[in-house]
């Protein structure tokens, strides 16, 4: 790989980044930063994921899920619950105003992207997507 292609590849996520709204507190419309949002949301696609478990999802470091997951449990929006059987494995669960926030950032997202990409015929659109289903194919052959 040369320094052009590391250049090109830098300038796309830095661009995306923004062009996603995730630097600013406050993500879809929640008090929460992208990473809060993020966890909070994968324990709503999966749900009773453990804390492990749910680091390997999302490549965080532990203890930083760990702070994010305490935080969540003090506003309410998360349990953690013990396995039964387990060594001290727990379940991670949404309470209901979890569920609620989950849903309120998952309807969010559909919308930003609707409104972002409104203006683009369906042609550009489906390019897009081919764009990006490649992309993903790509690195996931090299992970």
């Amino acid at each position: 790989m040369n320094a052009d292609m590391i250049k090109k590849i830098r300038q796309f996520n830095r661009y995306y980044t923004v062009w996603l709204d995730v630097m600013n507190k406050g993500y879809m419309g929640t008090e929460l930063s992208w990473p809060e949002s993020r966890v909070l949301f994968e324990i709503y696609l999966y749900d009773g994921i453990s804390a492990t478990e749910l680091c390997g999802h999302l490549g965080m470091d532990k203890s930083y899920v760990s702070r994010i997951l305490a935080g969540h449990e003090k506003n309410g929006l998360v349990t953690r619950e013990l396995v039964s059987g387990s060594k001290g494995t727990k379940k991670l669960c949404l309470t209901e105003a979890g569920i609620k926030k989950a849903r309120q950032i998952d309807e969010s997202g559909d919308k930003q992207i609707i409104e972002r990409l409104e203006s683009l015929p369906d042609e550009k659109c489906n390019e897009l997507c081919n764009a990006m289903e490649r992309i993903e194919a790509i690195l996931r052959e090299n992970a």
